[in-house]
């Protein structure tokens, strides 16, 4: 018989820890005209061009024209405007392997 190994999923215990616990942070696209952002941080840079707010996972980069903020309440905005990109932590090169 085999011994038994185990294997790394993509999504570690712990993420999905802090996904139930609602820490974690969520992002919800209306189209590319609205982005609704809960559970942020607080916000790291503002312009017309560039939204940056800190989650406890990293930064959330949002890029386009025109851009403001909406809505804004202690863990959760909108932003509004033509939104070209939007860069989330895990995109960063983070690796979830050892």
């Amino acid at each position: 018989m085999k011994p038994f190994k185990a294997r790394r999923t993509s999504a570690p215990a712990l993420e999905w820890i802090c996904d139930l616990s609602g820490q974690a942070a969520r992002v919800t696209t209306i189209g590319n005209r609205a982005l609704l952002v809960e559970n942020h941080c607080g916000i790291r840079a503002y312009s017309r061009e560039k939204i940056i707010l800190a989650t406890r996972c990293g930064c959330i980069e949002v890029r386009g024209a025109l851009l403001e903020l909406n809505d804004v309440r202690r863990n959760a905005l909108v932003i509004r405007g033509s939104i070209q990109d939007v860069r989330l932590p895990c995109e960063e090169g983070a690796s979830h392997e050892p």
